[in-house]
């Protein structure tokens, strides 16, 4: 059992090139995170008039960030395994793309947080 566990970690710390696997998780971890902060954006932006009094306000604000904060954790996690991975392709696009989509996102709500109702 213990030759066995060797070979493993032996096979797991030999670098052969790509990890394809490795870089289809992280781009599904990236995608989650994405859908939780473009989420969190929404419900804030949906929510902000409907919030009456202080204590509605601190659980949207508690609520949004978070979503952000999970969302940056998955996204930094993933981020670290693409590295690790030598898989810097995998890690400018995803890392381009992720930021590009939350800070449109971003863009469509101050655009929404200024608009009369």
């Amino acid at each position: 059992m213990t030759h066995m566990i060797s070979l493993l970690v032996q096979a797991a710390a030999e670098p052969d090139g790509i990890n394809p696997w490795g870089m289809l998780g992280c781009a599904l971890t990236y995608a989650a995170a994405m859908f939780a902060a473009v989420d969190a954006i929404a419900d804030q932006l949906l929510r902000k008039g409907e919030a009456e009094g202080p204590r509605a306000v601190h659980a949207l604000r508690l609520k949004m960030g978070s979503k952000l904060a999970a969302a940056a954790i998955a996204v930094l996690t993933a981020a670290i395994v693409l590295i690790i991975d030598n898989n810097w392709a995998a890690f400018a696009v995803l890392s381009v793309l992720f930021a590009a989509i939350v800070a449109w996102v971003y863009y469509v709500y101050r655009q929404g947080s200024s608009a009369p109702r």
